[in-house]
């Protein structure tokens, strides 16, 4: 089935659902965190919903960056994070869901701030993506947007007035690729990269070319 069809199938009507008893404790997350933003969602134009980038929920901002004065706020996080996942971890999954509700700064301030983020990689911004469960569409993000600085490396987030809140990365690939976009936005606007499944933070480009990195 084709984006269009899962798209038109999860938008249109459906069948009620017979409900299930389930106990709570016998529910396991797949993974142990998401992001907690409150995003909106649209229902995509038809006939350009085909070329939009579209991905699971649970993928929102699982990479992603930071400004670097905002380390401190991060590390807490970090710190807090890495224990609950700990304290949760079985073997199949997680009991429970860590869901981060950090006030996101503006990570690059102003009108047109999100073509100045696509600038470096000389290109445009597109669309913004449509977010899935493993079920049904959800939508297209409101006041999202994707940038493809590579073509293995997809960046997502939200922009406003005051310009860019929220930047992710998603990687289909060479790693490599992801090192360098992290290096140009480094470079240009002094983000950091936080990878929240894998508990660490890129925080800056040493003279030599090497990461300084941070984990807790």
């Amino acid at each position: 089935m084709g984006w269009m069809d899962r798209i038109k199938a999860s938008l249109g009507a459906r069948k009620d659902a017979t409900p299930q008893a389930l106990d709570p404790a016998d529910i396991l997350y797949s993974m142990p965190t998401v992001a907690g933003d409150a995003l909106a969602f649209v229902p995509p134009d038809p006939s350009a919903a085909e070329d939009v980038p579209a991905f699971h929920e649970d993928d929102w901002c699982q990479l992603e960056f930071w400004p670097g004065a905002a380390l401190a706020a991060v590390q807490r996080e970090l710190t807090a994070y890495k224990a609950f996942e700990e304290a949760h971890r079985l073997p199949q999954g997680w009991s429970a869901l860590h869901v981060r509700h950090l006030v996101r700064p503006v990570l690059v301030p102003g009108p047109g701030a999100v073509q100045r983020l696509a600038d470096p990689f000389a290109t445009l911004p597109g669309p913004a993506p449509i977010l899935t469960t493993a079920s049904q569409a959800l939508g297209q993000v409101v006041d999202g947007f994707t940038i493809r600085p590579s073509s293995d490396v997809l960046l997502h987030g939200l922009a406003n007035a005051s310009g860019v809140i929220a930047l992710g990365a998603m990687l289909d690939g060479d790693d490599l690729q992801l090192s360098t976009v992290f290096a140009e936005l480094h470079a240009a606007f002094g983000l950091m990269l936080v990878d929240w499944r894998q508990q660490f933070v890129l925080v800056a480009v040493e003279p030599g070319g090497d990461f300084s990195i941070w984990r807790p």
